[in-house]
């Protein structure tokens, strides 16, 4: 297993109200992590997701909700409209939160999307290929809305992507690009 590279730090002083730092103690006490860890999850977060997802038009909305609007479309309409979101934003999407349109910026979202939504995600790299489960527990038309979008978006940056579903969750299989070289290259 390959060890990531802890990215550089540098001190910083932040004035912080009573209340919220007692509430960010509290909720790091909880998920036992140290109040430094907490901190920086939370504006990482913010950086790489909070702050555009409004911007190229995620919303927040209520799980059940959401669950309900969308069980009773057929399949044929959601993949009709999975496809075309995936097609007609996708490239914005990547541009406006990544500064770069490709897989690594994709997954990127993907994993950062499933996070802010409360999916679980997990990530199995292969020796070429990647696959991503995320469950997410919309039901199957969410499954079918999830497959067809993603793999619309993986297969238009070019690349060989399998998928698979079932009622709560989605598989992407995602195969690295070998180089003219014929050695495995990044996603």
């Amino acid at each position: 297993m390959e060890k990531k590279e802890r990215a550089p730090t540098e001190h910083a002083s932040f004035r912080i109200s009573t209340p919220t730092l007692d509430n960010l103690r509290k909720i790091s006490k909880e998920q036992k992590v140290s109040l430094n860890t907490y901190v920086n999850q939370i504006i990482d977060s913010h950086l790489s997701w909070d702050l555009y997802a409004p911007e190229v038009g995620w919303v927040i909305m209520l799980k059940s909700a959401l669950k309900e609007l969308i069980k009773n479309i057929d399949p044929e309409t959601i993949s009709s409209i999975a496809r075309n979101a995936a097609e007609t934003g996708g490239k914005e999407i990547a541009l406006s939160m990544r500064g770069k349109h490709g897989i690594d910026e994709w997954i990127s979202i993907l994993k950062d999307r499933a996070k802010s939504s409360g999916f679980s995600i997990k990530e199995y790299d292969g020796q070429d290929s990647v696959r991503l489960v995320m469950y997410h527990g919309l039901g199957e038309n969410w499954s079918v809305f999830f497959e067809i979008y993603y793999y619309t978006i993986f297969y238009d940056l070019g690349s060989d992507v399998k998928t698979e579903h079932t009622e709560n969750s989605v598989l992407l299989e995602i195969k690295r690009k070998i180089d003219p070289k014929g050695t495995l290259g990044k996603l």
